[in-house]
């Protein structure tokens, strides 16, 4: 795995960054996940997340900026 790999970080061809990807709503408050059906990573509402957690994976990963160390 290449954790500095810009395509790991893609988001959905449908995902909007002001609205909740399940449903539609604009919102103030958006987390984000990683769909499993496509593994691209989409904003989620609160009210969402809670309802499809098992459509989602929360993905807290950060690209590796230089050496990886063990």
């Amino acid at each position: 795995m290449k954790y500095d790999d810009d395509k790991f970080y893609e988001f959905h061809e449908k995902d909007d960054s002001d609205m909740c990807f399940v449903c539609r709503k604009d919102m103030p408050s958006l987390m984000i996940f990683r769909q499993i059906e496509t593994m691209l990573l989409v904003h989620l509402c609160r009210d969402c997340v809670y309802e499809n957690i098992a459509d989602y994976l929360l993905d807290n990963t950060r690209p590796w900026i230089g050496d990886r160390k063990i």
